[in-house]
């Protein structure tokens, strides 16, 4: 959302600079369709014009999110082996200790 936020104010300031009114209240009646079809028109325009348009925050969270996630499955998944390991060990230990 914030993302989009920016581009509102973009557009906005691009309005007053050729005069026209701040259309920041025409855009709330547009439907969640509207606006995200406005959104990437906005992006194809920012690219056409060799610009990267800013990053959506909302899939940067959600990016930052899934690489903890998999982090953390990681660390379990190795912690896991590491203890099943030593749980094998003491197992052969104690068999061996067990046939003497």
């Amino acid at each position: 959302m914030a993302g989009l936020n920016r581009r509102l104010e973009l557009i906005e300031a691009r309005r007053k600079r050729r005069g026209a009114q701040p259309t920041r209240e025409a855009l709330t009646y547009l439907s969640d369709e509207e606006l995200v079809a406005l959104e990437e028109s906005l992006d194809a325009e920012a690219r056409a014009r060799g610009e990267e348009p800013p990053p959506n925050e909302l899939i940067e969270q959600m990016k930052q999110s899934e690489a903890e996630t998999i982090e953390r499955h990681r660390r379990h998944t190795e912690e896991s082996r590491r203890r099943g390991r030593e749980l094998l060990e003491r197992n052969h230990a104690l068999i061996e200790a067990h046939r003497r």
